[in-house]
């Protein structure tokens, strides 16, 4: 086999490992987005918290 064709099969060999990466983990992104959204609908609704001001310095006229 010449080294044109080794640089060329190992090129392609890259190329399709990179690839199948990007794919899978564009996958898993997906679904967690998918399962993140599925989650936050059925989440409970937030609950107003009421603020108590503390004030240790009367404010001044």
């Amino acid at each position: 086999m010449d080294p044109a064709t080794a640089k060329t099969l190992v090129s392609a060999a890259l190329v399709a490992a990179i690839s199948l990466f990007s794919l899978v983990s564009l996958q898993a992104f997906v679904a967690q987005i998918l399962a993140d959204l599925r989650d936050a609908g059925s989440a409970a609704r937030a609950v107003p918290v009421p603020v108590r001001v503390d004030r240790r310095i009367p404010p001044q006229a």
